[in-house]
């Protein structure tokens, strides 16, 4: 009998400490998540980053939102807590207006999550050809979360990645914006010529393509390309006949496989 009871008080010991350890309370912080890594892997194993990309070179619009990941320590609650992002002088070049849209006062982490995204709406500048043009982001205590990850410490899970930090200040994140266009994977020089931004853009209009199809060799193939580089010469071809020839920014005549001109040349009397 002595035997029974003392298993009957073993078992509510566990289940006392089972519900302490389920109620326990961790600190409530907020930090930037924003991660990034090889295209095979995940967030399950990115690394987490300091600053993300926005590369205005990879898209045909004019504005871009970059949305930044921010998450929360502690116990998910079942109401909405706000939390305040502000612009962070040290690390920023940007002007509010011109290459980004004023932030919000206040954005809000919802009921029952442990997440937020921050929306921020870019604007394309010329300066951004030549110059990479940032945007500091920093977060703010408040009432609902602290701030505890000044020293945010590499993973050994998240590594998946070309870059790896070490450590870094996880209370503040930078966004670096270019509008710098780099040759997609997926271009020919026989069919297409020398690569220009301005060229693949007009292809793009036409034809409805974006910059991630001439990246993917599976939605433009080899064969793709000589359909793209016959139909978009006879664009060339009507505009060069009309006498609105269209022209490179070196003021050279755009050229596809196909053309009735040769690459390199120079509307006459323009050369």
């Amino acid at each position: 009998m002595k035997r029974l009871i003392y298993i009957w008080i073993l078992f509510f010991s566990c289940v006392a400490c089972e519900r302490d350890l389920m109620s326990y309370k961790g600190e409530e912080a907020i930090y930037f998540a924003v991660q990034d890594g090889h295209s095979w892997g995940s967030e399950k194993d990115w690394p987490y980053m300091p600053y993300s990309l926005a590369e205005f070179g990879n898209i045909l619009e004019d504005t871009l939102t970059v949305k930044i990941k921010v998450m929360i320590t502690g116990e998910e609650k079942d109401y909405p807590r706000p939390f305040k992002v502000v612009v962070n002088p040290d690390s920023t070049t940007a002007r509010e207006g011109v290459h980004y849209r004023a932030l919000a006062d206040e954005y809000v982490v919802e009921a029952n999550s442990s997440y937020a995204y921050i929306p921020v709406l870019l604007y394309r500048q010329p300066e951004m050809q030549t110059d990479t043009v940032t945007l500091g982001l920093k977060l703010v205590a408040n009432d609902y979360f602290s701030l505890t990850f000044d020293e945010f410490d590499k993973m050994d899970k998240f590594t998946n990645g070309s870059v790896v930090y070490d450590s870094f200040d996880a209370t503040m994140h930078k966004i670096c914006m270019t509008d710098i266009m780099p040759k997609p994977k997926q271009w020919s020089a026989f069919e297409f010529g020398t690569f220009t931004p301005k060229k693949l853009n007009l292809i793009c209009q036409y034809f409805g393509y974006t910059y991630d199809d001439f990246q993917n060799d599976k939605k433009i193939t080899y064969l793709q390309q000589t359909v793209i580089s016959r139909k978009f010469s006879e664009v060339l071809n009507k505009a060069y006949h009309d006498g609105s020839p269209i022209l490179e920014d070196n003021g050279q005549l755009m050229w596809v496989k196909g053309c009735v001109y040769g690459q390199g040349s120079y509307p006459e009397g323009n050369k």
